[in-house]
């Protein structure tokens, strides 16, 4: 009996251990003992664990996967989707990972922990989402860039505001204006409008294209001036209702304009932010960041206007109340926004800046210098105490053969030759009216009480063969005539003489080391922006040398 029940006790532990080790993987568990239920807790344990090579948890991007066999984490990621993709080695094979667990949490934390600390994660990857649809590539564009997109999101929502209460007051006056005819005056009216106000593009596209290179910046300003006028107009419609036709028109040709004018200047720049061949890129995230703007806006508006539903009192005036304020955030963010560009290229404005600034300290300012001390609405030439270069057809410059004459043989002295353009400076003059009275009060709002030694403005004119070299040297005469000393000693005659070789005599030493010093640091020297007026260039039929001549043989012969 004892051998039987030993054996018998054999039989049953060799059962067991066939039912733990050996048991068909379809045949279901008809009841799980203890030691089932420990192996597959053990199993599920280490099919889980993250490997030890690994240094932080890893989740496949295309779904669960075995990690089997072991992953080995690289040093490399990429961003993608707001997620950061770490390679890993997959045995022979590459692949990534998105990090989904702070390498910190530690793997016997609960469920509610790790989604405590899941949390940090989700916003970083909720904020790198964002920044991906809506900004570009940091890398890719100048620091600047977010500064002006900054202004730009506050300017466009207060425009888009300023767009739905100009539109409510307009269909209010329509309604008005022809509520005792028949509806179809009423779309008749919104047609006309429409259609006569698209004349406004066609002035600007056909007479100021080849403005807005030389003076992006003044031409983007004064487009928002216009626009918000127009707005205006659209505004005050409701209180001249039977003037709705001519009102909608006046209104609708300014804003064209100042539509057309800043779509026009808003590639160069765009193209100013871009620090490789990501125009595209730019101008999409830009037009993003527009679009969710305009709809802040919207919703600003017509908020508003629904808060005060109840009142027709008070719905009427929020048009009023609101637009000043509304124009007043527009203004301040486009003069924001503009100062924050900082633009490469040279036009008259910057090209003096940068050769003042050269004259006076030894070094070429910076673009942030220059477009922070770049003016953006009132224009150099309304302030004559500091001789402003103004680049005028040759009829302007010389009206006389004599002052021609003197000009080139001044050159002709100091160079052996003729110049490529036709400097002088003619002394200030007293003058009465309302144009000289804002000439002082700017003179004195830039300049203070600071005098200068030689008062007047400086012109040139350009010859048609001018390089960018020779107007670069005509400004670099003009600002060594500014800076020139003052000479009791000579009669006025003999002092403007002396003044006009002098200046050009330094202006020749100095051209070529001042380029090289502008295009170090980062300038754009192989053109200089000019106007169209300004590119009033005069030609010549054998060149300087023959000019000269016959001016000489003219004065002569009157002698």
């Amino acid at each position: 009996m004892e051998i039987l029940g030993v054996a018998y006790a054999l039989l049953h532990f060799r059962y067991l251990d066939t039912a733990l080790t050996s048991k068909e993987p379809d045949s279901p568990p008809s009841s799980p003992t203890l030691m089932s239920q420990i192996e597959r807790g053990r199993r599920r344990r280490a099919a889980c664990a993250p490997p030890a090579c690994i240094s932080a948890s890893v989740s496949s991007t295309a779904g669960p996967a075995s990690l089997h066999p072991p992953l080995k984490r690289l040093p490399m990621w990429e961003m993608r989707g707001g997620h950061k993709h770490c390679f890993v080695l997959e045995g022979s094979n590459i692949s990534t990972r998105i990090v989904e667990i702070d390498e910190e949490a530690s793997s016997t934390d609960g469920n509610a922990l790790k989604a405590l600390r899941r949390i940090p994660r989700r916003i970083q990857s909720f904020q790198a989402r964002v920044q991906d649809s809506f900004w570009p590539d940091p890398r890719l564009v100048t620091p600047d860039y977010y500064i002006y997109a900054k202004w730009r999101f506050v300017q466009r929502i207060a425009a888009s505001a300023i767009s739905v209460l100009a539109t409510q007051q307009m269909l209010f006056a329509i309604g008005l204006g022809a509520k005792k005819a028949l509806p179809t005056a009423a779309a008749l009216n919104w047609v006309l409008k429409d259609g006569l106000g698209r004349l406004g593009k066609l002035t600007v596209a056909t007479n100021f294209g080849r403005e807005f290179d030389a003076d992006l910046k003044r031409f983007r300003f004064t487009s928002s001036i216009v626009f918000n006028a127009s707005a205006a107009v659209e505004i005050l419609t409701p209180l001249f209702p039977n003037h709705f036709l001519l009102l909608a028109t006046t209104a609708n040709i300014g804003k064209s304009i100042g539509i057309t004018t800043a779509n026009v200047v808003r590639a160069p720049i765009q193209r100013s932010f871009a620090l490789g061949e990501n125009l595209a890129d730019i101008s999409a995230r830009t037009s993003a960041q527009q679009v969710l703007a305009d709809n802040l806006g919207l919703a600003l508006a017509v908020g508003i206007t629904f808060m005060c539903r109840k009142s027709v009192k008070a719905r009427a005036m929020v048009p009023y109340a609101l637009f000043p304020a509304l124009c007043l955030v527009d203004l301040g963010c486009i003069h924001k926004e503009l100062k924050a560009v900082q633009l490469k290229t040279l036009n008259k404005e910057r090209a003096e800046m940068i050769t003042g600034k050269w004259l006076d300290t030894g070094r070429i300012p910076s673009f942030a210098e220059v477009a922070n001390d770049e003016r953006i609405l009132i224009p150099a030439s309304l302030d004559e105490g500091s001789l402003p270069l103004q680049i005028r057809p040759l009829g302007d410059v010389v009206p006389t053969v004599e002052e021609l004459d003197a000009v080139l043989a001044a050159s002709c002295r100091v160079l052996g030759q003729p110049t490529k353009y036709v400097l002088t400076y003619r002394p200030a003059e007293k003058k009465h009216g309302l144009h000289s009275a804002l000439q002082r009060w700017m003179a004195k709002a830039v300049y203070g009480n600071r005098k200068s030694r030689i008062r007047g403005r400086a012109v040139v004119a350009l010859h048609s063969d001018a390089a960018t070299s020779d107007i670069l040297c005509a400004l670099l005469q003009a600002a060594h005539l500014r800076r020139l000393p003052y000479r009791a000693d000579l009669t006025a005659e003999q002092a403007r003489s002396w003044a006009m070789e002098e200046s050009l005599r330094r202006a020749v030493r100095d051209q070529q080391s001042f380029m090289r010093a502008a295009s170090s640091e980062g300038w754009i020297t192989k053109t200089v922006l000019l106007s169209s007026a300004e590119r009033a260039t005069f030609h010549v039929d054998g060149g300087m040398q023959a000019l000269a001549k016959a001016c000489q043989e003219t004065v002569g012969s009157r002698r």
